[in-house]
């Protein structure tokens, strides 16, 4: 009978060592949740994720905890959709269109001129076309939290960006698949990198010229190594969605009142937080590049037109026949601008 109890008890232990880890029983308790994101300590993106995990904290009474890797210090900027994908990371500040070369749908996301301010891409999340970008983020295992759209510009180390004939011969990191495919058209030089390696590139002559946020040309001290900026004050042709997402493995894993908490902080940040932290981007930018010295430019209505119409005649029909239900994306993204 000894012997049957030795036999029987390290089997009991295993399925109790199983049975506390398995997702979505005992192991929904008490978490601290990994946050990566390829942004700068302080920047506005991270400061979004911060202010998020401390709500979530305190509404659940320190359950769910958050561990901060910003400055790519855990995943490369491009790497973080896979690992969220596969639970190997639980949140993310993500640049969608970033995620594009595999689910190519969401350069709708960093679409040029679909998009006219931060405020009215902060619609998308009650509108047709934010619920559809979410279901397509759901069905390839990531979570929809938190919307977050910014303003970009244009700046060059050699001139001043104004139409789209200013950007031939160029050497463009143009952010965005579709913003590729256009500024190509008009004639520059196109190299992919992320936000985070501008910098070097253009100190070292990679690019001379650049797209990207009024917030990473400020935290990535861009300034320093430009001579020109198209700056996103009045118009802009770039708006990109920089969302805070989570892995669905790890929403699974969450009780349904932790799942409840997540879902009321996530609503408070759209409603209260995103547009007036995001809104003084523009102003910092003016503010530092004007202090460097960089000359800078102001795009005018009569400007904004000639790049939407030329935005119609590439980057929109290349989106509608190139990716499958592109031309429904489109269509949605221009009726949430009404």
């Amino acid at each position: 009978m000894q012997a049957k109890r030795n036999v029987v008890w390290p089997f009991l232990i295993v399925f109790v060592a199983l049975l506390i880890a398995s997702p979505g029983t005992a192991g929904a308790g008490s978490m601290t949740l990994k946050v990566s994101h390829q942004f700068a300590a302080g920047d506005v993106r991270d400061q979004m994720a911060r202010v998020f995990g401390d709500m979530v904290t305190e509404k659940t009474n320190g359950e769910i905890k958050f561990r901060y890797y910003p400055a790519k210090s855990l995943y490369k900027p491009k790497e973080q959709w896979d690992a969220l994908r596969k639970g190997a990371l639980d949140m993310s500040v993500f640049p969608l269109d970033y995620a594009s070369g595999k689910v190519p749908q969401l350069s709708i996301t960093l679409m040029p001129c679909a998009v006219t301010s931060v405020t009215q891409g902060m619609t998308w999340r009650n509108k047709p076309i934010g619920k559809k970008v979410e279901a397509l983020m759901e069905d390839n295992g990531v979570k929809n939290l938190v919307w977050a759209w910014f303003d970009g510009g244009i700046g060059s180390k050699t001139r001043q960006i104004v139409l789209p004939a200013d950007v031939k011969g160029t050497k463009l990191r143009a952010a965005g698949k579709k913003f590729e495919f256009m500024l190509r058209e008009a004639g520059a030089s196109i190299t992919s990198m992320p936000s985070s390696e501008t910098y070097h590139a253009l100190s070292t002559g990679v690019l001379d010229t650049m797209l990207t946020s009024s917030a990473s040309f400020v935290s990535y001290r861009l300034y320093e190594v430009l001579s020109y900026i198209n700056a996103p004050r009045d118009y802009s042709i770039w708006y990109m969605a920089e969302n805070l997402i989570l892995s669905k493995t790890t929403w699974e894993r969450l009780t349904p009142e932790q799942q409840k908490i997540f879902m009321e902080v996530a609503e408070e940040m759209n409603a209260n937080w995103v547009v007036p932290n995001f809104k003084s981007l523009v102003d910092k930018l003016i503010a530092e590049y004007t202090k460097a010295g960089v000359k800078i430019h102001y795009m005018t209505k009569a400007e904004f037109d000639q790049w939407l119409a030329f935005a119609q005649q590439t980057a929109w029909p290349e989106y509608a026949k190139t990716v499958e239900g592109g031309q429904e994306y489109l269509d949605l993204a221009l009726d949430a601008m009404k």
